[in-house]
């Protein structure tokens, strides 16, 4: 992944002239400017953390101004934030979460620098498919059919305001009911909604909040209802890692039949017997 990262900030970056190195490769008596793309920390205990990398790039140019590490830095922030890309079969998209810290002169190496943060998220983290009746799949045909502008499978991801991208992941199954012929499970869902602008993301949050508390019910593919029970927003949550709508749903799964147990042998009151073949 990051020598793909890499070869993407040699390629669309020019004022460093292919200089971009791994940590263990740069040195103080690389030309300047060059930049240095190394892993990061991150969360380990988030929820997104086994689906995403935190990747860091910093940017070094002679000690001049701190306006040419701005300028470099809003280079390599212009390649990289929601760029998407493939390695190894993955999707991928990288996202810019902001600076590692203040303004660095690196007296060793004569240079001043600024560390630039980034998220990389492997985008199977938003497929939230499972089999059919799945009540994810029904969210996902409810809402293209709903507002056919917008897109809804992250296999294929491009949102803009003109068409954005609503993803419905399920986050948990819980067991709240059963009868002979039922069992009920309640499903947590959550709907991410990404677009470039903000007043976008906004303005569609609400419309999906909206929508769904009017529809109440959908049809599953076996038939069955999914009712949705409460909905809530939050327009502020990170679209990517968090997802602004959370949605609590109701579906049944069937009991499965009982077949009857068949006697190979029948006693019969009275004085006789007989085998039943």
């Amino acid at each position: 992944m990051r020598a793909t990262i890499r070869q993407m900030l040699i390629e669309k970056v020019p004022q460093v002239q292919g200089r971009v190195y791994e940590p263990h490769v740069a040195n103080p008596g690389a030309g300047k400017p060059f930049l240095v793309v190394r892993e990061g920390v991150q969360d380990r205990g988030a929820d997104w953390a086994a689906f995403s990398t935190v990747v860091e790039v910093w940017p070094y140019v002679d000690r001049t101004t701190f306006q040419q590490v701005d300028a470099l830095a809003g280079a390599v922030i212009n390649v990289l934030h929601r760029a998407r890309f493939t390695d190894s079969g993955e999707q991928y998209l990288i996202d810019y979460l902001g600076t590692v810290g203040q303004d660095f002169a690196d007296d060793d190496w004569d240079a001043i620098t600024r560390g630039l943060r980034f998220r990389v998220f492997a985008l199977g983290w938003l497929n939230g498919l499972t089999y059919d009746p799945d009540p994810v799949s029904v969210m996902r045909s409810w809402t293209a059919a709903t507002w056919p502008e917008v897109q809804t499978d992250p296999a294929t991801w491009s949102p803009a305001d003109t068409a954005p991208g609503v993803y419905w992941r399920l986050v948990r199954l819980t067991p709240v009911s059963q009868t002979q012929a039922v069992n009920w499970i309640e499903a947590q869902i959550t709907g991410h909604v990404l677009a470039p602008s903000p007043a976008v993301r906004l303005s569609w949050v609400r419309k999906i909040t909206e929508g769904i508390v009017k529809q109440r019910r959908l049809k599953m593919l076996d038939g069955g209802p999914l009712e949705l029970l409460r909905v809530a927003a939050d327009s502020e949550a990170d679209p990517m890692r968090q997802g602004q709508v959370q949605l609590t749903a109701r579906f049944g799964v069937l009991q499965p039949a009982v077949q009857a147990v068949l006697l190979s042998r029948a006693v019969v009151g009275g004085a006789l017997t007989g085998e039943v073949t």
